[in-house]
């Protein structure tokens, strides 16, 4: 998987209103999307009405959808904080996975994370790979215990020279 123009060569790419201006994006964040089907988790990103978006979901099947271009500003991550960093929509990247919160991923949603997050980091300053339970503690508890951490990390190791 590459990124040319802000954007993944190959992936499907729908754009969301729901964005904000330019950022040089150095975390990214992994969320999960609570809903139970993609379609309507993409559809309620890019409905102007919801105010959330993210810059990628995906499927458990593995697709990938992207909504906006990784260096302008998502609605993701809300109250947060991190590093001594406020609102951190205005410093990463946001990628929702499918999930209803309580489900393990799937193998396929796994290597497709780890392909997109490969790639962001070949070609964006990322520090570190956080969850949203990271930046909002007591807040918000995506992408959830089922999620891979140890796994997720040491694979994109070898491209990824931040934190682990």
């Amino acid at each position: 998987m590459d990124i040319e123009k802000n954007q993944l060569v190959g992936a499907s790419y729908h754009e969301t209103s729901n964005k904000g201006s330019v950022i040089s994006p150095i975390f990214i964040i992994v969320h999960y999307d609570g809903a139970s089907n993609a379609t309507s988790a993409i559809h309620w990103m890019l409905d102007p009405k919801s105010r959330v978006s993210a810059h990628v979901h995906i499927s458990r099947d593995g697709i990938v959808t992207q909504l906006a271009p990784f260096n302008i500003k998502c609605w993701h991550a809300g109250r947060s904080s991190w590093a001594g960093l406020k609102d951190l929509n205005n410093y990463s990247i946001g990628i929702e996975l499918q999930n209803k919160g309580n489900e393990v991923y799937t193998e396929k949603q796994i290597t497709a994370a780890i392909e997109v997050c490969e790639a962001i980091v070949a070609h964006y300053p990322i520090q570190e790979i956080l969850g949203h339970s990271d930046i909002a503690p007591g807040r918000k508890e995506d992408p959830g215990k089922q999620f891979p951490w140890i796994k997720f990390k040491s694979l994109i190791k070898k491209n990824y020279y931040g934190n682990t």
